[in-house]
């Protein structure tokens, strides 16, 4: 035996080719904290490399005047490293300021959205608009708090956290024996129709109500129950007037019916379910556990082949057409929840041959119908449907190049605005413009799809509005500044104008139209998004010609929000950060307005994550993306510096 290992560990020491030296820097970084952090969490560990180049290839310089160490990985041979043939180098401690991109303190973006677990944390919202103080995921440069943060340090503070909660939050949610009947959801079960259906019509209403009320035999799989509670607890949760609490005990029940073994079976009903979990979940506050249950959905949805269509397939016109509706609701729930948290695209285009929902009306697609009928020139249950998805096919380059670095120039962006976008908007039905009379049942959804097409507008330009802002409000001689080119001129002001007409459309629609808590959340969600330009414009330039005009906007936002916060106490928040970020320019007097504000941009970025990124502890936690502010050939992080 003994002879046996001597052999072995010479055999080791022969072909070890790693030196000393190397072997010190293993040692030191096992004893990291991050590698042990790493090794708790069951992330893959960092193990010495081979082979490391001498001469590193190093970054501009960062804020610190530290320079960055890289390692080359897989460069091209005979070609120079790009942004992504470079790493940081094993134990440096400084992240790439290629990404400016801060990675989270913790070494994860680990998160828990269970209702119980929260009882202390600040709770995370589902819009990605105000700061927690727990609950982690990761959420990019295109989601609102990648915008904000321009806050002072109080804006977050975890002291008045309490004050708006609402306490269904947090409290426990026991079933009520009544609601274990299926025949007591009956009137849950209308307010759905009635609401949240008109949106998003995801599941036939005839077939599901002939099956509630067993006129035709309910399905045997446990999947229907399933889909029978969630649609119950949307109903109550859409159609409450003020904030709502049972929908959480029914959907306690839904997640009851749900077991893992359900997962091994596929079929159209446990998809509807999935999808609409995922949607209500992102309403209630859990944003990660819905892009969780949204993944399911997707994944199932194709699995029993949702996405496409196959020649000579002789299925029945209204079967087709519900496969389509779910299909393309899936789909604009996906996108839509993406581009709020800024997450890559995932749903490619190639393969994906299902055609778009027929613009009918109900009676004209039932079980008997054999022939495709011919489609309404009249909005209808569907028309939102289909606008909403051929929104998102057209604009979905756009929103890729926005979450990737460089950040296009505002050359590039105001070009796709005039041919993307004004393309859809001036391609949509004459029906469904944005001036067309709608049916009272129709004027929400409708609204929602305009307020959503503005929201992406603002998306698109708000990072010039920043660097306009910051280089307005610079207080450094030392270098000369460069004037904006015209391109950059029409972004600022097409991102002005878009903000306000949003503020004022949507206060228009809350002054003239009944409420519930679906509407509210839409209608907080795009104002929140609008109003922070005038409110970032404020800050910076209050004495600004402009600024009789960004007054009267926020102004108007926070009637609406005074108005919104018996729906949903999320609005009381909004108010908070808005008067934090800008109340002392808001007076008669405009106090304050003499003075301008003096944190540098890279400050101010920072200070306003708090207020839209649900999902952080601290700052040094936040993925902080502003790759988008680095457009137009800027050298990267540094001039942050010069305009600071």
């Amino acid at each position: 035996m003994e002879k046996e290992l001597n052999r072995a560990k010479s055999l080791l020491a022969r072909r070890s080719t790693i030196s000393e030296d190397t072997f010190a820097q293993a040692a030191d970084t096992a004893n990291d904290s991050s590698y042990q952090d790493a090794q708790h969490n069951d992330i893959p560990a960092l193990h010495p490399v081979n082979n490391i180049p001498t001469d590193p290839v190093a970054l501009p310089l960062s804020a610190s005047n530290n320079p960055i160490q890289t390692t080359v990985v897989n460069a091209r041979p005979g070609t120079t490293p790009g942004i992504n043939d470079v790493s940081p180098s094993v134990g440096s401690g400084v992240t790439g300021a290629f990404s400016l991109e801060t990675p989270p303190q913790r070494a994860n973006f680990d998160w828990d959205e269970r209702t119980k677990s929260r009882s202390e944390d600040r709770v995370p919202d589902g819009m990605a608009g105000l700061g927690g103080q727990h609950s982690r995921g990761y959420m990019g440069v295109a989601s609102g708090a990648a915008f904000l943060r321009l806050a002072d340090a109080d804006t977050d503070d975890p002291a008045q956290a309490g004050d708006d909660q609402d306490g269904s939050e947090d409290s426990d949610t026991a079933v009520p024996t009544s609601l274990n009947s299926i025949a007591h959801l009956e009137p849950f079960v209308d307010a759905y129709f009635q609401t949240y259906h008109v949106s998003y019509p995801i599941v036939h209403e005839s077939t599901f109500r002939a099956q509630f009320m067993e006129i035709i035999p309910r399905p045997r799989s446990q999947a229907w129950e399933v889909l029978a509670y969630i649609i119950a607890t949307i109903g109550c949760f859409a159609s409450s007037e003020t904030t709502p609490i049972a929908d959480q005990a029914l959907f306690d029940a839904a997640k009851a019916r749900l077991s893992v073994d359900m997962l091994e079976t596929g079929n159209l009903m446990l998809v509807q379910a999935l999808t609409l979990i995922s949607n209500y979940v992102q309403k209630r506050n859990k944003p990660n556990s819905g892009y969780s249950y949204m993944g399911l959905a997707k994944r199932m949805a194709m699995g029993i082949g949702l996405h496409k269509e196959f020649p000579a397939w002789h299925t029945k016109p209204l079967m087709l057409e519900i496969r389509r509706r779910l299909w393309w609701g899936l789909y604009n729930f996906d996108v839509g929840a993406i581009i709020t948290f800024s997450r890559p695209l995932d749903l490619p285009k190639e393969g994906i041959e299902v055609q778009l929902p027929l613009n009918v009306m109900d009676v004209d697609v039932t079980p008997s119908t054999t022939n495709p009928p011919t489609e309404t020139q009249a909005t209808t249950l569907y028309t939102h449907l289909r606008c909403q998805a051929t929104f998102h096919l057209a604009t979905s380059e756009i929103y890729s190049k926005m979450i990737a670095i460089p950040y296009p120039t505002a050359e590039e962006m105001v070009v796709l605005d005039d041919v993307v976008l004004t393309k859809f908007k001036n391609e949509l039905p004459i029906f469904y413009r944005e001036d067309a009379q709608q049916l009272p049942k129709y004027q929400f959804p409708h609204a929602v799809l305009h307020w959503r097409f503005h929201n992406f507008r603002i998306l698109v330009f708000r990072a010039f509005v920043l660097r306009s802002l910051f280089s307005a409000n610079s207080t450094d001689q030392s270098r000369e500044r460069t004037p904006p080119s015209a391109a950059e001129d029409q972004a600022v002001q097409r991102c002005f104008e878009t903000a306000e007409h949003t503020i004022k459309s949507i206060s228009s629609f809350w002054q003239s139209n009944r409420h519930n808590v679906l509407t509210c959340w839409y209608g907080l969600y795009f104002l929140f998004q609008a109003v922070m330009i005038p409110v970032a414009s404020l800050r910076n330039c209050p004495v600004s010609a402009q600024a009789p005009s960004w007054k009267e906007q926020i102004h108007l936002a926070l009637n609406v929000m005074e108005q919104m916060a018996h729906l949903n106490p999320t609005a009381v928040r909004c108010q908070r950060a808005l008067n934090n970020l800008c109340g002392r320019f808001l007076g008669p007097d405009s106090v304050g307005a003499s003075s301008f504000n003096l944190e540098s941009p890279q400050t101010q970025l920072q200070l306003m994550q708090s207020i839209t990124w649900p999902m952080a502890d601290t700052f040094d936690a936040i993925p902080l993306d502003m790759s988008w502010y680095d457009y137009g050939g800027q050298d990267n992080f540094n001039n942050l510096q010069d305009i600071a």
